[in-house]
């Protein structure tokens, strides 16, 4: 069973790209961003979903 997770979290993407993760989420918002999915939810509240392979193709300068 693979133990790595499929996703990561916007705190985590920030931390690997030194930047908040106040600016990861209004990137992945606004489409800046190209790795993750936003959803927002019926409560207002937002949902970021970021594949760890769309992450690690963008850290390395795959597009």
């Amino acid at each position: 069973m693979n133990t790595i997770k499929e996703v990561i979290t916007p705190k985590e993407a920030a931390q690997r790209l030194g930047r908040t993760q106040h600016t990861i989420e209004h990137g992945l918002r606004t489409g800046e961003l190209p790795f993750g999915s936003v959803f927002k939810q019926p409560s207002g509240r937002y949902v970021y979903i970021i594949p760890r392979e769309a992450f690690e193709r963008f850290m390395r300068g795959d597009r």
